[in-house]
């Protein structure tokens, strides 16, 4: 593909290259943003490149982040965004004083930015799409770059059970399992919780709201998130809590932040709730999406309208 070889020359053609991605991230923000970096560092090894943004505890299996305290340094590099649809989620806004950009994104392309864009909604992750260009490119993968790498893949596809997985999506896993790296330890990574998870769970379990069209609500207040040792902006991990059940058909979860807010986290088995997530400031996939609620009055108004959206 073309715009594969225009992201090498590029990539090519800076010195500095920093690798950032979306607030709040996912297995697939940092598998993306990871990945990239480690296959930069291993086929370019000239070059000097960053991973920026803030972490998540609960992905720190994955890899960890550099810090860059020089703003003059994003002036004269490529900053390379993955994995985020919209400009004003991008974690560290000084991605705009960079001498060039690129946004790969696999998100409908809701606010386009960037000196050069690859987006395309026909992968299931940011991920896929960047295991996808080192197989094309002939990049050498390092087992850690696999290893994230993979990990979103599973993570954003439902550990490959959503309906945009494909046979390429199981060429590129196959790809980067060919690295040898551990398979087991990376699933055991992601699969091993601590109990006041089970707690948490119990929490929604216990305290959800079905409407009779099949939506099923659970608000969560600050309090109770810090009893269990966990924040709003943690939530996305808990979002497919209430999925699998048959009478419900979408569910959503609205976890308040320290400022008041609402962080809103919408999955559904089958109707699309990406609109209903752009109407309220925010977006995402077909059947997976994310905004902020102001308030409860908010929270409220996107209950009647899913609830409507299902009845329709």
């Amino acid at each position: 593909m073309e715009i594969l070889k225009q992201i090498e020359n590029e990539i090519k053609n800076f010195q500095t290259i920093i690798v950032q991605r979306h607030i709040n991230p996912d297995g697939d923000a940092y598998g993306s943003q990871l990945g990239l970096k480690w296959l930069i560092e291993e086929n370019f090894k000239d070059k000097k490149c960053y991973a920026v943004g803030e972490p998540m505890e609960w992905l720190s299996y994955v890899g960890s982040f550099d810090k860059i305290e020089n703003d003059d340094i994003f002036k004269e590099a490529l900053v390379i965004v993955t994995d985020c649809g919209n400009v004003e989620r991008i974690d560290d806004q000084r991605f705009s004083t960079a001498n060039k950009i690129i946004k790969i994104d696999h998100h409908p392309n809701a606010t386009p930015y960037g000196d050069l864009m690859w987006v395309d909604t026909t992968y299931t992750s940011a991920s896929e799409m960047i295991g996808f260009m080192a197989l094309q490119l002939n990049w050498s993968i390092p087992p850690k770059a696999a290893r994230a790498i993979f990990n979103g893949i599973v993570t954003d596809s439902g550990r490959f059970m959503y309906r945009g997985v494909s046979s390429r999506t199981f060429d590129v896993a196959s790809g980067l399992l060919k690295t040898g790296f551990d398979l087991e330890e990376m699933y055991k990574n992601l699969n091993t919780r601590k109990l006041s998870e089970l707690s948490f769970t119990n929490f929604i379990y216990s305290n959800f709201k079905l409407t009779k069209n099949g939506l099923a609500t659970i608000v969560v207040p600050v309090s109770e998130m810090q009893k269990h040792g966990l924040t709003a902006e943690m939530m996305n991990k808990y979002a497919n809590t209430l999925a699998g059940f048959q009478e419900i058909k979408m569910w959503i979860t609205f976890s308040e932040r320290s400022d008041g807010q609402y962080r809103v986290e919408f999955r559904s088995s089958g109707t699309l709730v990406n609109q209903l997530a752009i109407k309220y400031g925010g977006g995402g996939h077909a059947q997976a999406a994310g905004a902020i609620a102001p308030d409860l009055k908010t929270v409220q108004d996107i209950i009647d309208d899913a609830d409507k959206l299902l009845g329709e």
